[in-house]
């Protein structure tokens, strides 16, 4: 498995990330009440839209899509519509140790940085959405809490990317690029996150 560069010509059009979570529900035979189990292993997915193109421009995609062998090799990827925080955390920022399965995590930076609901942070391979406005105490501590719970474990100070966090995608859909007289047509792809 080989990790792919994105060609210099790689600006979708179109963009949406969305959290897989795996789950299993489960309803009563008798009363027909439910319970449901989330199992602890989120993974996002990435839907995109490359655009109508030059012949070069859709050379240049269409070697991208072959070199990712179907599923074989990767490319990191990132939330495309938001490549840095909403909010004004910045510089370098520390994690502190978290738990696998935690929902909050608490990041070290300046008194008074905020992270707003939506933004994006990458730490220790996993990439991780806020689900509140967080703004950082009086001692430069912002408490997090997460959309997607932790797969693994954190430990304390490790650093925490803020722009442009990626992780490995894998390539889901079997896209090809279509050719008109003078131009490429634009291409839809799908993309899971690596586990």
């Amino acid at each position: 498995m080989t990790t792919i560069a994105l060609p210099s010509t790689f600006r979708p059009e179109m963009f949406s990330m969305r959290l897989a979570t795996v789950q299993r529900a489960h309803a009563s035979p008798f009363g027909g009440s439910e319970q449901v189990i989330d199992l602890l292993n989120d993974r996002w997915q990435i839907s995109l839209t490359l655009p109508l193109g030059t012949q070069e421009t859709a050379a240049s995609n269409e070697a991208f899509l072959g070199s990712l062998r179907g599923m074989t090799n990767t490319v990191n990827l990132w939330h495309m519509a938001r490549r840095a925080p909403r909010g004004t955390m910045r510089g370098s920022p520390l994690c502190q140790a978290a738990s696998q399965g935690a929902s909050q995590i608490v990041i070290s930076g300046l008194v008074g940085d905020t992270l707003k609901a939506g933004d994006m942070v990458g730490i220790s391979g996993l990439l991780l959405q806020v689900a509140e406005d967080a703004t950082a105490n009086g001692s430069g501590f912002i408490t997090t809490k997460l959309v997607n719970r932790l797969r693994t474990s954190i430990t304390s100070g490790v650093a925490v990317t803020w722009d442009r966090p990626t992780v490995p995608f894998r390539l889901m859909s079997t896209p090809s690029q279509q050719y008109m007289p003078g131009y490429g047509s634009g291409v839809a792809l799908d993309f899971a996150e690596v586990i």
